[in-house]
């Protein structure tokens, strides 16, 4: 699996990443070039600046109430409802077989801060 370089510093010393996808599309008006799930989170990373300045969000799955999968022909677009913002995260122009993978680690990850109340272990 191909995770950016700059992502790695950004990980907890027990923290896993399961699945990257790279997606054009973002709204609110937010380009972002790629989405990392982690055992714990997940992390967005969008350019600014011509692409030569990177930032991150990262959205805990505690923070996350619900992910909506909406699957097209080819491509498939993930929704994520969350807690703290009015506004929902939707990823765009995902290849349906890593939407599908992706909807899946995301879903573990919420059903599991549900239960525990954090996401402390590695999801299969």
């Amino acid at each position: 699996m191909e995770v950016p370089d700059d992502i790695v510093p950004l990980l907890d010393e027990n923290e896993k990443v399961l699945f990257s996808i790279k997606q054009k599309k973002y709204r609110p008006a937010i380009n972002i070039e790629s989405a990392t799930i982690t055992s714990k989170r997940v992390i967005l990373r969008k350019p600014s600046m011509l692409r030569i300045k990177k930032s991150y969000i990262d959205y805990s799955y505690g923070d996350i109430t619900n992910i909506i999968l909406d699957k097209g022909p080819m491509r498939s677009t993930i929704m994520l409802n969350l807690k703290l913002d009015a506004n929902d995260l939707v990823i765009e122009d995902i290849p349906n077989e890593m939407a599908q993978q992706a909807f899946r680690l995301i879903r573990e990850g919420i059903d599991q801060a549900k239960r525990t109340g954090s996401v402390d272990h590695s999801l299969s």
